[in-house]
């Protein structure tokens, strides 16, 4: 059981350890090609999160079945599985979309040449960043969960 503890524990931190840096990571961008470069970083770090992350849902998922650690319905465990489920819904059906737009814009603009990233995209930015933000926000909740279990 402890190795499983183990796996559950450095997988949350890969996981979310690297979701954490993305909305420092994504600053304020001076030019067009500061901006595509800080995307395509944090869209190739998006993958610890998503390996990660669902190993550590998985192992705890298997933690609580293997443990005694009694009901679903405690709030530590109900609460952690809501603000997943909350998290997911946030980067599947905001925060990816969000991204693949930004990626596309960007992408045009540089096919003409631009130095500076237009409006739309600068806002379409913010918006990726503030939707990492509250992600990790949210992660933190399930943190202190997981921490403050009984």
């Amino acid at each position: 059981m402890q190795w499983l503890v183990l796996i559950h524990v450095l997988s949350a931190v890969l996981g979310l350890g690297p979701a954490f840096a993305f909305p420092i990571a994504m600053r304020k961008a001076e030019s067009h090609r500061e901006m595509a470069h800080i995307v395509r970083l944090v869209s190739r770090m998006e993958m610890f999160p998503k390996m990660f992350g669902t190993l550590a849902v998985v192992s705890g998922l298997l933690l609580f079945w293997l443990g005694s650690y009694g009901t679903w319905l405690q709030v530590w465990i109900l609460g952690t599985l809501l603000v997943y489920v909350v998290v997911e819904i946030l980067v599947i059906g905001f925060l990816n979309p969000a991204a693949g737009k930004l990626n596309r814009l960007l992408e045009e603009e540089a096919a003409v040449g631009a130095q500076s990233p237009s409006s739309a995209v600068s806002a379409l930015y913010e918006r990726v960043r503030n939707l990492h933000l509250g992600a990790g926000l949210l992660s933190l909740v399930i943190f202190a969960l997981m921490i403050l279990k009984p």
